[in-house]
This record gives structure tokens, C-alpha cells and sequence, in this order.
């Protein structure tokens, strides 16, 4: 529970960034000249995540799914969180007392980290140092994500190694529109 809590504070801290929001609303967007750092500063939204297998064929990931819901937050100051949740995760029938299945259940719909990221513009790669994670493990890692823009889109894409069965992966984010202040 805590680790929510932390991810709630962290993104609702990157939402409400003094300059950003205003910035974007004065003047619409051209990528012409821009850095690639300035590029990925904003909010993303989860379009699809896909593993291409052995055999040819492709599967959405497996902990969210064909209709996953996420964020990919990168701030000007090189922090990034990100999360990512399968769509059929369950609700909890008591929540202020759900059980251990329940827990377990809700974690594995669940992928999300928080911490600092840095861009080689050469090779088009973001690398993703998690300070915070669903997994424990994930923390103090280097995360190499190579990237493409196109549009309004953000695509990593790269070879998976660590997954039985799957040769690659494909993770698609859309730019998120600003939001006036109330």
C-alpha cells in the first residue's frame, strides 16, 4: 500500500509542475528542432504492449493484457515514473480488508516505477534508472529503452531476452493533450 501511496504522490507532483501545463496551452507543439529530452517531457498514455514469439505470432504482455491502461511521465528535471495496469484486474470485495489472493492478484496486473532518466540522442535509446518499484529487484537497475517518435506517438521496441518464448517486445505511449486549470 505504501508503494501506491508514493506513486500517487509522485505523479500528482509531476502533473502540477509550475510552467508546464501553461506552457503547452500558449503554443501548439512542433518536434522540428527540439531535443529528443524535450520531446519525452509530458505525460504518455498506454496505447499497446506487444511480444512477438518464437513462432511469429504476437500477444499482448501477459501482466496487462490486450486492453492495459498506463502513464509514462518524464518531468524536465530527468525524473520519470511509470505504470501500468492490466484491464481485468478485480475489485477487491472488502477493500479495506482484501485478502491475501486478492493482493496477490491486484500485483500481478501491476508494473510500476519511479526514479531518473537519462537519453543517448545518438542511439536513440532511454535509459530508465528505477529509484522505486513494484518489484524490488527492478530498484537500482539500468533500463535501456530504444525509442522512435512519430507524431504524437512513442514507440520502445527492442529484443527480449529474459521472456521464454518471445524474441522482441513493442510498447506504443500517445503524448496526453493538456488540460486547462480549472
Amino acid at each position: 500500500m505504501k508503494l501506491y501511496f508514493i506513486l500517487a504522490i509522485v505523479a500528482l507532483t509531476i502533473l502540477n509542475l509550475p510552467g508546464i501545463v501553461e506552457k503547452s496551452l500558449r503554443k501548439p507543439r512542433t518536434d522540428e528542432g527540439i531535443s529528443a529530452r524535450d520531446r519525452f517531457v509530458g505525460a504518455w498514455e498506454l496505447v499497446s504492449t506487444e511480444f512477438t514469439m518464437k513462432d511469429g505470432s504476437k500477444r499482448p504482455y501477459p501482466d496487462v493484457g490486450a486492453n492495459g491502461r498506463g502513464y509514462l511521465i518524464y518531468t524536465a528535471d530527468g525524473h520519470m515514473c511509470a505504470q501500468l495496469v492490466g484491464s481485468n484486474r478485480m475489485l477487491w470485495k472488502d477493500p479495506s480488508r482484501p485478502t491475501a489472493a486478492e493482493k496477490i492478484a491486484a500485483m500481478d496486473g501491476l508494473t510500476a516505477y519511479c526514479g531518473r532518466f537519462e537519453i543517448d540522442e545518438s542511439k536513440h535509446v532511454v535509459y530508465h534508472y528505477p529509484e522505486v518499484a513494484w518489484q524490488p529487484n527492478f530498484e537500482g537497475t539500468k533500463q535501456p529503452r530504444p525509442y522512435v517518435f512519430e507524431n504524437d506517438l512513442l514507440t520502445f521496441s527492442d529484443k527480449e531476452e529474459e521472456e521464454p518464448g518471445v524474441v522482441s517486445y513493442r510498447i506504443v505511449w500517445r503524448r496526453m493533450a493538456a488540460r486547462p486549470k480549472n
